[in-house]
């Protein structure tokens, strides 16, 4: 099950995610590569849980004797140390132990007990045999290709001290049968001198031939042993049918037969087996099954071995048809029981890691459906196959076949869940996320943690951009990161040099300000970064988590003393908040009233209160008497005098927080968070109380955070229990329908609010929103009805909050509309008083004529409104696009040959800028003509108007038309404006290559702003200090290294300061 424990991985191990993750008692390491090219290499192996027990009490064996005081213990009651010989039979044990339960042996342990060997240049024969055996099937998730050099490796490593005899050779002999590898028997049996071979090596070598299909040398053994006088066992004849059926002459197989009979030699149910087998490489499933139901009228049985021989073989030849019939050969006690066995299971993971992965699900199918308890594991039927289906890399389309075959079944409901969790444990993070969107598709919630695995990861294998990347994915996938995601997996690996920069890369990922604003303030403050917390929260709109932020506020405020910054975040915080029926600056006080350093010193307290006096914010008489009441008495009078003077006037009685500062109980459900709420939630329905009131407070906590599709959940759920829905929570409902964008919905939610409310007012938010998704689907009309009929409703307030909404309206009523019914909505939107006639909102009246490319009309529509509100919405788009009309978009020579004839667009700029000098004076012109000239790169033009001295305007101006380009990320204008500027007294280029630099650090493009730098060391042009700090962040954040150069500069900066 892909629980949230499960996956979540403790802060201090997150740099070994991929090399111990602990699962199940077992570890994941990285395996032998074999230095063979064509082996996989993402294949990890787990160990086995009973050899970690075995190290773990051995390494405490061999541990020094140091006692707990770190001295050598001299104790003579000291147990004597364990021989290496006994750690290697331990060792070995926990081989066999592994053989014994699941039939096979993982690699790590295996490699383990091998340089054991190696160490001691010793082993028994019969762990000599064992080492060899191991080589086979015993390792079914190595290739063949890597199991014959483990066997090399073994076979040189006990050569030194072991005297091969026959049965090594014997055992060799069926590593190479498991592996497929072919022989030269002449070879071979040289290399046997002076050990004899056995019947039962001719035996193997037969067997090895008959696999191989090499009936020629089979031919020549044959031969060998007539002459040698040994005798033909139904073992030879055995692999002869094999050895015919796998050279193709499955024909020749009834002579070997015919021959076996009239030697007298009866044939078992192995010889059945191996008729089945020959008839499998042959494709003929027919006369297969034909011959498997004469075995079974002859009164043999197949056993467990035989039939997975068999499917093995079919596997192999690409027979999958006959494989479920085959299947119903198994013994009748595997058929009945739901548990696969430790063979069966091996013989899975070796058909996927060979390629079969159908075929090993198969073998699932033929067990019975398994039963669950109440607590049993659900997950625990087909995990196995599933995780060796996620760690032989097979195509995420198998594996969503396998995982959907194990729900639909109910053999495994939460198989897709095993396949996301295996990919995210084993850091294949591009199947996670198509698994993932499984999920979704099939109505799974995706849980924020679930992409810890991949932040981290990505975080080092691509630093803050690998962060932003998979931000940008979760928002996708409609997968909202919650508190813990941003503070724990997000900001530990991004860059904090520019704390403004790296908020609007968040913003740029799809996540709101407040997702991200609560724990970055956090991270600041605990660094004492108070001014730079404080300025990102009165630059950017969004709620803040108070709680969060009060024990940081004080950390802060003590180690930078910066009373003023203190004080504006205190003032943003009571604004902002979450939740504003509390304290929140009493709250803080009371935070620092405990704090340690105020029994030693209470001057940071006294200095605080004094600045708190010359500002708005209060706190309540609870607040104060908890602060008075815990004022040391060490202090002398006229300091808790001063102390009290300051905590009066800020007190005010009005103000009530609701509870104690300190209360602990359980709060009420309006004032729990969303993972309170939560967890009240899962309480309720254990205990079987009623649920309608959190489920209500849910749903408005949702809508309020914009997760549409925890939202959705819930209202499904609410209509489903029959939860009764107040007006409001049917509000909530239709607006989420408006977000959602599903317009028949909302429109019935909204008849059935009417219907049920007719007394209750829709918020005018509300009303706007569904408007403009009304105007999205071409009813600018019903539009235009909708906020007629409900402002006659209301007492409308309007104002800069609501503005936002207005201007999404009339955008969407340029895009869908014409210009008559861009005014229309303008007129009918500025009359109720919704909005007020600005820049921002007469922008559209414009920009649906520019849509339709009349520029004329245009400009028209700019003189209109120009001369009616005394504004210029839309100048420098409006400017930008005459000046590429006059170019015809090609070069500026065009451009400049346009402006001598004088022609058509020629006039047109200039009543442009007429207008734009009627308005606002002769000096922002000349700050127009310079933007519009920047953006549409023409360079010859821009520097001669730099260098006419009639041309005067202040430099800030021009830094602040650089910052607007730097917000929109026009670099190239930017660009432009740097080089036509430089060398010029009243412009400072440092700053505009500074915002150059901050674009591509919110893009986090390393490559980028590299060249930037290459083009400023070509042009010979000194970067700032600022410039330098910043492309140092952002080289580490990539987790590149820094240039020489580079440091070299920062370290001239530094010396150039301190001297």
């Amino acid at each position: 099950m892909l629980s949230r424990q499960y996956i979540k991985i403790a802060s201090s191990s997150r740099a070994l995610l991929r090399n111990n993750i602990v699962i199940s008692h077992k570890h994941v390491i990285t395996p032998c590569l074999c230095n063979f090219p064509n082996l996989p290499i993402n294949r990890l192996l787990a160990s086995n849980s009973n050899s970690r027990v075995v190290e773990k009490s051995l390494e405490k064996v061999h541990s020094p004797k140091i006692s707990q005081e770190g001295a050598i213990d001299q104790r003579p009651t000291k147990k004597p140390a364990v021989s290496a010989e006994t750690v290697l039979e331990k060792y070995v044990a926990a081989l066999n132990t592994d053989i014994y339960q699941k039939n096979r042996v993982y690699k790590n342990d295996f490699m383990r007990v091998l340089a054991k060997v190696k160490d001691l240049n010793f082993s028994t024969k019969k762990q000599g045999l064992l080492l060899i055996r191991c080589c086979g099937e015993l390792l079914p998730d190595e290739s063949p290709l890597c199991r014959m050099q483990l066997v090399e490796e073994v076979w040189n490593t006990i050569k030194p001290h072991t005297n091969f005899e026959v049965e090594h050779y014997n055992e060799l002999l069926k590593v190479y049968i498991a592996n497929n590898r072919t022989i030269t028997v002449s070879n071979f049996i040289s290399q046997m001198a002076p050990v004899k071979p056995t019947i039962t090596t001719y035996e193997l070598i037969l067997r090895a031939l008959g696999e191989a299909g090499d009936l020629n040398q089979a031919t020549e053994v044959i031969s060998n042993m007539k002459s040698q006088g040994l005798p033909a066992t139904e073992s030879v004849f055995n692999s002869l049918i094999i050895c015919q059926g796998k050279a193709g002459n499955f024909q020749n197989i009834q002579e070997v037969l015919t021959m076996m009979k009239s030697l007298n030699v009866a044939p078992s149910i192995e010889t059945y087996t191996a008729t089945v087998r020959a008839l499998a490489w042959n494709k003929k499933p027919k006369p297969l099954l034909e011959e498997m139901e004469k075995a079974k009228e002859l009164g043999m049985q197949f056993t467990e071995a035989h039939v997975m021989e068999i499917v093995k073989t079919l596997a192999y030849a690409g027979q999958y048809q006959p494989i479920p019939t085959v299947l119903n050969y198994l013994p009748e006690e595997l058929l009945k029981s739901p548990s696969i066995s430790p063979y069966m299971q091996s013989v899975t993971t070796l058909l996927v890691y060979q390629n079969h992965p159908i075929a090993a699900l198969d073998i699932y199918k033929a067990l019975p459906l398994p039963s669950f308890g109440p607590k049993d594991d659900k997950g625990l039927h087909g995990r196995s196959l599933v995780r060796d289906c996620v760690k032989a890399s097979m195509p995420s389309s198998i594996i969503g076949l396998i995982t959907q075959e194990l729900m639909s079944s109910g053999r495994n409901p939460i198989a897709l869940q095993n396949a996301c969790e295996a990919a995210l444990q084993l850091g294949k993070v591009p199947l996670a996320l198509d698994l993932m969107t499984r999920m979704q598709q099939m109505g799974i919630t995706i849980r924020p943690h679930y992409f810890w695995p991949i932040l981290l990861q990505t975080s080092k294998t691509y630093g803050e951009k690998g962060i932003m990347n998979t931000l940008t994915t979760m928002h996708q996938m409609n997968v909202k990161p919650d508190y813990e995601t941003i503070m724990e997996y997000a900001l530990p690996y991004v860059s904090f040099t520019s704390p403004q920069n790296l908020m609007k890369k968040f913003l740029e990922t799809g996540l709101n300000v407040g997702t991200v604003l609560t724990p970055m303030m956090e991270t600041l403050l605990k660094t004492g970064q108070v001014r730079a917390a404080s300025e990102l929260c009165e630059l950017f709109h969004g709620k803040i988590d108070n709680q969060k932020l009060l024990i940081p506020l004080v950390k802060g405020y003590l180690l930078s003393s910066d009373v003023k910054s203190t004080v504006h975040t205190l003032e943003d915080m009571t604004i902002k908040a979450l939740d504003k029926n509390k304290d929140w600056v009493g709250r803080f006080l009371c935070k620092f009233m405990v704090h340690k350093k105020i029994k030693e010193d209470l001057t940071d307290m006294l200095n605080l209160l004094k600045a708190l006096n010359s500002s708005p914010v209060k706190i309540s008489t609870v607040a104060a008497d908890y602060c008075l009441s815990r004022l040391p008495d060490k202090f002398g009078q006229e300091k808790i005098d001063l102390f009290r003077d300051y905590i009066i006037r800020i007190t005010d009685e009005r103000l009530v927080d609701e509870g104690d500062v300190f209360d602990q109980q359980l709060p009420h459900p309006k004032h729990m968070n969303e993972e309170n709420l939560k967890a009240h939630l899962h309480e309720l329905e254990a205990k079987g109380m009623n649920t309608r009131g959190v489920l209500r407070r849910l749903l408005q906590q949702y809508c309020r955070e914009g997760n549409l599709q925890a939202a959705r959940e819930i209202a499904e759920r609410c209509q489903r229990e029959g939860v009764f829905l107040s007006a409001g929570m049917k509000a909530a409902i239709f607006d989420l329908h408006v977000k959602l964008g599903e317009l028949d919905l909302a429109e019935i939610a909204l008849a059935d609010l009417n219907k049920t409310s007719p007394n209750f007012t829709l918020d005018e938010y509300k009303v706007i929103d569904f408007a403009t998704l009304m105007v999205y689907r071409k009813k600018i009309d019903q539009a235009i009805d909708l906020i007629t009929e409900q402002s006659k409703k209301r007492n409308i307030v309007g104002g800069r909050s609501i503005a936002m909404n207005c201007w999404r309206l009339m955008d969407a009523t340029a895009a869908h509309g014409t210009h008559v019914d861009v005014r229309n909505m303008f007129e009918l939107l500025t009359n109720f008083k919704y909005c007020k006639p600005s820049n921002v909102m007469l922008g559209p009246l414009i920009r649906v004529h520019l849509k339709n490319g009349n520029i004329q009309e245009a400009v028209n529509e700019f003189v209109r409104l120009a001369n009616k509100y005394n504004k210029t919405p839309l100048k420098h788009e409006l400017l930008c696009k005459i000046l590429s009309t006059m170019s015809d978009g090609q070069s500026e020579e065009k451009f400049l040959t346009n402006e001598k004839t004088n022609g058509r667009y020629n006039k047109l700029a200039q009543t442009v800028l007429n207008t734009n000098k009627k308005v606002h004076g002769s000096g922002d012109v000349q700050l127009t003509i310079i933007g519009a000239l920047a953006e549409a790169g023409f360079k010859k033009t821009l520097r001669k108007l730099f260098l006419d001295p009639s041309v005067k305007f202040h430099p800030d101006a021009i830094v602040r038309r650089c910052e607007r380009f730097a917000d929109e990320k026009k670099v190239k204008a930017l660009e432009t404006l740097a080089e036509c500027a430089r060398d010029l007294r009243h412009v400072d280029t440092s700053e505009i290559y500074d915002l150059i630099l901050d674009v591509h650090q919110r893009d986090d493009n390393y490559n980028e702003a590299i060249a930037l730098y290459t083009r400023m060391q070509e042009a010979d042009i000194t970067p700032s200090q600022k410039f330098v700090q910043t492309l140092i962040s952002l080289i580490q954040a990539n987790n590149k290294e820094v240039p020489s150069e580079l440091s070299m500069l920062v370290n001239k900066q530094v010396t150039k300061v301190n001297s």
